[in-house]
């Protein structure tokens, strides 16, 4: 799902508030948020700005947010009274949504959903940490409380300390999405790191994504240009054919045959990857390491968007990596190719650009390494072909006849 895109306004001033509208209503962005916590005037002035908001921003969803300093806002947003404030904008009923911090006191947002059931503005029902990524687990109850609560969304902001700090942010986002499919999620790491997740979070089922014009509300946000530019190649949909599976499958040799048969452009991806880096993926391998390798893997598949639809042949790590699984299963058809271990050795025993085989160039290696990546390749695919005994036409034949 392609996130909506969602901008901040943060001003002091009323005039500078509609002046942050004005210029947000020419710009492709779906939806905006006013960050009641930078305004400087009086509590009772801010319903009449909404009024003025939703008369310039006719075509996009707007969303009123008041943020103390201790839920990452500004010193300012602890002087309006909460909860008055959220109320009076339900009961206003002009813009689409409020947003309302969950962990101030769940009965009282229960209470507010359940009075409000039937006014225009619906509740984000939201959680915010600044110092520390919860577990998955956690972040799944989290965003369930938010539902039993009542609220129309759930969001669910929080900062890591390291990579895989994003990657659980994302995966507890993708377990509550297939735990609840028709509750709409908002989730973000924060941060340097968490800029991840602000560009694929939707692959994995949250619906907005926060960048910026200007000024940022948030740390980590980024350009809504930026975003644009990368919704555009991972959401577009160009419905490449995607090889997969264990070196020695015969990715290449079948992929080539696949160009002939169905004249699409044909793109390796560690071909790709030599040409681009200047050396081998020996090479790569030995001077910056197998990490390195693969945030090489996972940074070219934006690229892919761009491209006409093509028969995409990828490296044997490719599906390793949930975000490069989640990436490419929104471009394409992902085509498991598969071979018994003794296959693979008959097919690789002389190639000596197999960094993973140095030094263990057997069967019964071969076969350990496939058994560890056999679940990732499974998990990945959507179309599962055994090349085995097989003529490279009838596999090709057989790709083409499960894909389309």
């Amino acid at each position: 799902m392609r996130p909506k895109i969602c901008v901040p306004i943060v001003a002091s001033l009323r005039d500078e508030i509609l002046r942050q509208a004005e210029t947000i209503s020419t710009l492709p962005v779906e939806m905006v948020e006013w960050r009641v916590d930078f305004y400087a005037g009086y509590e009772k002035e801010i319903g009449s700005i909404v009024q003025e908001l939703k008369r310039w921003l006719m075509d996009k969803e707007l969303i009123v947010t008041i943020r103390t300093e201790s839920e990452g806002g500004e010193p300012n947003g602890s002087r309006f009274d909460y909860f008055l404030v959220v109320e009076e904008i339900l009961q206003q009923g002009i813009a689409d949504y409020v947003d309302l911090e969950v962990a101030r006191d769940e009965r009282k947002v229960s209470e507010l959903c359940r009075r409000y059931a039937e006014s225009y503005t619906k509740v984000i029902g939201s959680y915010h940490d600044f110092s520390a990524t919860p577990s998955g687990e956690e972040i799944v109850r989290r965003l369930t409380l938010a539902k039993n609560c009542g609220c129309a969304m759930g969001k669910l902001a929080c900062m890591p300390a390291k990579r895989e700090d994003v990657d659980t942010l994302l995966n507890g986002t993708a377990a509550m999405k297939e735990a609840e499919p028709e509750f709409p999620l908002i989730t973000m790491s924060m941060g340097e790191l968490g800029v991840v997740s602000r560009l694929y979070g939707g692959l994995y089922g949250s619906e907005v994504s926060f960048g910026c014009v200007a000024q940022t509300s948030a740390p980590g946000q980024i350009s809504y240009e930026e975003m644009r530019q990368v919704f555009e190649r991972i959401y577009r949909g160009n419905r490449h054919i995607i090889l997969i599976g264990f070196m020695g499958v015969g990715k290449s040799t079948i992929s080539r045959e696949l160009m002939h048969q169905s004249s699409r452009p044909e793109i390796d991806t560690d071909q790709w990857i030599e040409e681009r880096e200047g050396r081998t993926i020996a090479d790569i391998f030995a001077e910056e390491g197998e990490e390195y390798f693969r945030d090489l893997e996972t940074a070219i598949i934006d690229d892919l968007g761009d491209r006409k639809p093509a028969i995409i042949s990828c490296g044997g790590g490719m599906a390793l990596r949930e975000l490069n699984v989640r990436k490419l299963q929104a471009m394409g058809n992902i085509v498991l190719l598969t071979a018994k271990p003794e296959t693979i050795f008959e097919r690789v025993r002389h190639n000596t650009n197999r960094p993973l085989l140095n030094n263990n160039m057997n069967v019964e290696y071969i076969a350990e390494l496939m058994e560890k990546r056999r679940p990732y390749y499974e998990h990945a695919a959507t179309v599962t072909v055994a090349t085995d005994n097989k003529m490279i036409s009838e596999i090709a034949k057989e790709i083409l006849e499960k894909c389309f």
